[in-house]
């Protein structure tokens, strides 16, 4: 069964490839969005009685800290889009490579129970005579 898990794990990674790309591109299209959001959130303002008076609601929400892991992460972000990627990558191919291996494993615990499938092949030759040999 090493052939199977090998194509296998080979489709599993192919297969997966493109959704990975798309779900690693929204996880960075999320973060660049928070970290916009949360940018904008500490110039906020309040208008009272025509008076423009200035808050930090990142502040008053405590999520300073939020806004630096997300700068962080857009950083990063190359790095970490190809590190998802690789990941999700790698992931379908291991979930190939374990529902692979499972229906290998169940056709061959089938085939010895019912004593499996046996293909006989046998050349078929033609005539001399019929001009298809040239």
């Amino acid at each position: 069964m090493g052939s199977l898990s090998k194509f296998g794990c080979l489709l599993g990674a192919l297969v997966s490839c493109v959704p990975s790309l798309l779900l690693a591109s929204a996880g960075m299209l999320t973060v660049s969005g928070i970290r916009r959001l949360l940018e904008s959130w500490q110039g906020a303002e309040i208008h009272i009685l025509g008076q423009a008076i200035p808050i930090n609601v990142l502040a008053l929400l405590n999520l300073e800290s939020l806004l630096q892991r997300a700068q962080m992460i857009e950083g990063l972000s190359w790095a970490l889009f190809f590190g998802l990627v690789v990941l999700g990558s790698c992931l379908g191919g291991l979930v190939f490579l374990v529902v692979g291996d499972l229906a290998g494993w169940i056709y061959n615990l089938v085939a010895s129970v019912s004593g499996g499938l046996e293909v006989e092949l046998t050349e078929v030759r033609r005539p001399r005579g019929t001009g298809e040999d040239r």
